[in-house]
């Protein structure tokens, strides 16, 4: 029995190795898909940190065949559990099945397959199913939208294509292990692998093509399904399209705070980014004229881009460069802002920005200079040219002009101004005739003779006011007018809706924004983190000789405030801002957006902590690697004979450990001995071990290993587990 256990070949050693290192780099490609499809990080990084030493380490963990089912069970409730309590809810999706369910399958097979690579002993090889689990693993990633964007396609394309190729080679292996090949056939294998491998190329493009041909009739389908989103999480649209109502963005700011909506890359506190404007207040809140929105509205972009201009620390991707509006400032800092991906239907801006680089040919705006962002990738980044705060800027029109394009003037003429000036002086009629409302006006602006000394007077009249999360407004009463006249407490919303009827009770042109303020430094990356918490709605005037000007009448100690603190959470969000990036790069045609996406892989590997605690560990299993690899080599011929004596010895030590006679990590065979001889009251057989003990030590450590010194060990061996079996038997 002990023969056939024992009977492993040099040759089916090296192949078992090799196919674990093939099942690793399976391994590593589904981490890897994880990370780029559902844009999560964690995972990966721990299925990366936990697999790697069973490959790296010669003796690997060593579990039984009936432990596995039981390991099984543990992933498949651990896996639940994170279902139930904290399921992954995608930012964009379209599907018919249950994505947080399919998403947490997905992780259960890759952590089986884990398990089975730590699992494996030269007595119990990698499984032959393993490449079918990664299919499972591929199949449950697969279920996103892919037709919004080319770039999950083409890279789910691509990461299938290399699972056929590492499928082939693992069974390749698995086929030499089993047999050696033979110098007459040695060719073949070769050859029927790579038409194999050709053949699932050709007909998995071909798949590929046919789907994408047909998959505008799935869309269809999966559309009029009703297929919602899992969890009913609050949609981000509130508050940034087409209509704006009253506590939008204070639902938004209170049901998804922590959630990340942009990071951005600035030397300076990032301000006021602004994502939508409204001119038309409406009984429920704020909307836009229909031909102001940005439809069909378009800009051509520059020739060639400045060359003087200063290059910012992010992907310098093809994009190209347009001008907003003329800006004589010398000095114009770049603000580079990376979306989260539940954010990319939107751009979020500094209303003084001069210059956008975007990743499009034709950039969408409307009147308000808002950059209309339907036909922008995901996750790729706004460069924005902002000028100095400390500059002088040049008088602008009221609105952007219709028509103007690069080197003409930039002005309106007389109509065109006398239309917008009326549009944002616009209020009700039940507003402009309420005389508790006109009192009120003629009381905040006594004494006021410029639009800045009745700025002035107006934020000095709500910052009295309190703030507050939320408020009640009586049924059938108009918002505003209950608002300023009976002053209860508000959010950012109501102070600003505010401001906007009185600025136009005033006969000042303005219009109500919604977008972000503030932010998070991250100390690590040099960059700002903006959340959902810091949404934020304010009032841009139009003052004669300065132009637009920001109005915040929110009290300022409820304004969102920049700040600067360090956590820990900031370690994983410089790597996931740097997978960001590269996702962005690879996502781009050419070998230089291939080769930048690599260049940022290696730094992230060397210049952030956890990719340098992450480096440093694979530097280390790699360094026991090789000297396990050069120790091996040192003794290259003898190498089944040692591995044969040590399964010997292991023998032993369990037949011993049933008699709880357990050798110790730190004792030495001689020591051992000399226990087992002093415990031989306890077991008549006990010498006999002992003696065997140091006839193995002098076998095993002696100038030579004989072969008959070996049979002789394994003889003795049989004959001395035979006698602790009748003396456990006869006990």
């Amino acid at each position: 029995m002990m023969g056939d256990v024992f009977s492993t070949s040099p040759h089916e050693v090296h192949t078992m190795y090799r196919q674990a290192g093939i099942a690793w780099l399976i391994i590593l490609l589904q981490a890897a898909m994880f990370w780029y499809m559902s844009e999560t990080i964690v995972f990966p990084i721990l299925v990366a940190v936990i697999s790697s030493p069973a490959v790296w380490w010669r003796h690997r963990w060593q579990v039984s065949s009936a432990s596995l089912p039981w390991i099984d069970l543990a992933l498949a409730v651990v896996c639940a559990l994170q279902w139930n309590l904290a399921p992954y809810e995608p930012p964009t999706m379209t599907t018919i099945l249950n994505y947080p369910l399919v998403h947490a399958a997905g992780q259960f097979f890759l952590l089986v397959q884990v398990a089975r690579l730590w699992g494996s002993r030269l007595d119990r090889p990698m499984p032959n199913y393993l490449p079918l689990l990664a299919v499972m693993v591929f199949i449950c990633l697969g279920d996103v939208q892919l037709s919004k964007t080319g770039r999950m396609r083409r890279m789910h394309q691509r990461a299938t294509l290399a699972l056929v190729g590492l499928s082939c080679a693992y069974y390749s292996m698995a086929r030499r292990r089993q047999e050696p090949p033979s110098r007459s056939v040695r060719w073949v294998r070769p050859v029927a692998s790579a038409a194999i491998l050709v053949v699932c190329v050709v007909s998995t493009r071909a798949g590929n093509e046919w789907l994408l041909e047909k998959w505008s009739d799935i869309d269809k389908f999966l559309r009029g399904s009703g297929a919602r989103p899992a969890g009913g999480r609050p949609s981000v649209l509130m508050g940034f399209s087409g209509q704006a109502p009253l506590g939008s963005i204070q639902f938004l700011r209170s049901s998804l705070d922590e959630e990340i909506a942009m990071r951005v890359l600035s030397d300076r506190p990032p301000g006021y980014l602004r994502g939508a404007v409204f001119e038309r207040y409406t009984f429920r809140g704020w909307e836009s004229h229909s031909d102001w929105i940005p439809m069909g509205r378009s800009r051509k972009a520059l020739p060639t881009a400045n060359p003087l201009d200063p290059v910012v620390h992010a992907p310098r991707l093809s994009q190209s460069v347009f001008l907003l509006r003329e800006n004589s400032a010398n000095h114009l800092p770049p603000v580079t802002i990376w979306r989260a991906p539940s954010m990319d239907r939107f751009t979020f801006l500094p209303l003084t920005t001069s210059r956008l680089e975007a990743p499009i040919d034709i950039l969408s705006f409307d009147r308000h200079s808002v950059v209309g962002a339907d036909n922008m990738p995901p996750e790729t980044s706004l460069t924005a040219w902002v000028p100095d705060p400390s500059g002088l800027n040049p008088i602008e029109p009221i609105i952007q002009p219709m028509l103007w394009e690069t080197g003409m003037p930039w002005e309106l003429d007389r109509q065109a101004t006398m239309t917008a000036k009326v549009r944002l002086r616009q209020l009700p009629e039940r507003l402009t005739t309420n005389p508790k409302l006109l009192q009120l006006a003629t009381q905040v602006f006594d004494g006021c003779k410029t639009p800045s000394d009745k700025i002035t007077a107006i934020q000095n009249h709500f910052a009295k006011c309190r703030y507050s999360t939320s408020i009640e407004i009586p049924l059938m009463s108009d918002p505003m007018l209950h608002f300023l006249l009976e002053k209860p407490a508000a959010n950012c919303e109501f102070f600003a809706s505010g401001t906007a009827v009185l600025l136009r009770i005033a006969g000042i042109p303005c219009r109500y924004v919604t977008g972000y303020a503030g932010g998070e430094y991250n100390l690590l990356g040099k960059y700002w983190v903006v959340r959902q918490r810091d949404a934020h709605a304010w009032v841009e005037a139009y003052v004669p000789d300065e132009g637009w000007v920001v109005v915040d009448s929110t009290p300022a100690d409820q304004i969102p405030k920049a700040v600067t603190k360090f956590g820990l959470w900031q370690l994983w969000d410089e790597l996931t801002l740097r997978g960001q990036m590269i996702r962005t790069a690879l996502a781009g045609e050419g070998w230089s957006n291939k080769w930048l996406a690599l260049k940022l892989s290696l730094l992230s590997l060397l210049n952030t902590i956890p990719g340098a605690l992450i480096t440093g560990g694979l530097l280390f299993l790699a360094v026991r690697k090789l000297r396990f690899a050069r120790r091996n080599k040192a003794s290259g011929p003898l190498e089944p004979t040692v591995i044969e004596l040590r399964r010997l010895l292991e023998e032993l030590d369990r037949r011993l450990k049933r008699l709880d006679l357990e050798r110790a990590t730190h004792e030495t065979l001689h020591q051992f001995a000399e226990r087992l001889r002093r415990a031989a009251s306890s077991h008549p057989n006990l010498p006999d071990a002992a003696e065997w003990y140091l006839r193995y030590a002098a076998t095993r450590y002696g100038m030579s290993l004989h072969p008959v010194l070996q049979e002789l060990l394994r003889e003795e061996l049989q004959a001395l587990c035979a006698r602790l079996s009748e003396r456990r038997t006869f006990q």
